[in-house]
């Protein structure tokens, strides 16, 4: 199961930040970023909305997870834009998307080449 900390520090990472960025997001200390990762202690509550909008995750994830639900389980949900999906595929990626065979990348009913 994942804790609290683990999951500050996936998201973090996933965002490509720093515990100094995230912690002037907030605004809090470096160490308290680093506290918080370590499972050392846990947000204030006045932090927590804007950890998760620096997150960008929902704020009861992180009441999910102190409750001991599985962060692997809450389904947050990715954020990608077709901006993103055609930036993507611009550079040779199969971008699977709903209605598509998850197996070939092509779609169902469509005629093979």
């Amino acid at each position: 199961m994942m804790t609290l900390g683990q999951f500050i520090t996936r998201r973090r990472k996933h965002l490509r930040l720093t515990q100094e960025e995230l912690a002037g997001k907030l605004p809090v200390s470096k160490s308290a970023v680093a506290k918080w990762e370590k499972d050392a202690g846990i947000p204030e509550r006045d932090n927590l909305p804007k950890l998760a909008k620096a997150l960008r995750v929902p704020v009861g994830v992180f009441y999910k997870i102190m409750g001991g639900e599985n962060a692997e389980d809450i389904g947050i949900k990715a954020d990608i834009t077709p901006d993103v999906i055609s930036a993507l595929e611009s550079f040779g990626y199969i971008v699977i998307r709903p209605g598509n065979n998850k197996d070939t990348g092509k779609e169902e009913g469509g005629n093979e080449s």
